[in-house]
């Protein structure tokens, strides 16, 4: 069972995240158009097919907040927020989330709160996409780790939460 302070964390950048998508709905461009069909779907299970399983079998993930295009099958974008659960466990999700949707998630992101002492909870982020790499067998898709424990200031405005 999620935590106050993981439920409160995801909520606030959850709520930055949906605020800056109203800020480009308002413009006439095609990231306006875009931004203007997605919507954020919190931690909607997703169900992802498994290769060399009986038909019918699938994965199945509850990502801590994810949002989703109008138009795709899959959401874009997967948040996980690690805070008493191990930071090394959000790697894995990102590939099982990136790998297992077959590129159509697009971007995950990774945010790990130290859990521990009250006075000295940091929180960073990390990024992880697929590119395809060209082998001597074909193109081969990867995850690749774009952003590593970055600390960054949308993160500091949440030290509220943290603080406790």
């Amino acid at each position: 069972m999620p935590t106050s302070i993981h439920e409160r964390f995801i909520a606030g950048v959850e709520q930055a995240i949906c605020s800056q998508l109203r800020l480009i709905c308002d413009g006439s461009n095609g990231a306006a158009v875009f931004a203007q069909k997605v919507e954020p779907a919190r931690c909607t299970t997703i169900y992802f097919p498994v290769d060399d399983a009986p038909p019918g079998k699938k994965s199945k993930h509850e990502p801590d907040a994810s949002f989703w295009h109008e138009d795709a099958y899959y959401p874009g974008v997967i948040i996980e927020v690690a805070y008493s659960q191990k930071k090394k466990e959000l790697g894995r999700l990102a590939e099982d989330y990136l790998l297992d949707s077959d590129a159509s998630v697009r971007v995950v992101v990774g945010l790990d709160i130290e859990y521990g002492n009250k006075g000295s909870r940091k929180a960073t982020l990390s990024v992880w996409r697929t590119h395809v790499v060209n082998t001597a067998d074909g193109d081969e898709l990867r995850v690749v780790q774009e952003i590593a424990d970055e600390v960054c200031p949308i993160l500091r405005q949440y030290s509220f939460v943290l603080n406790f």
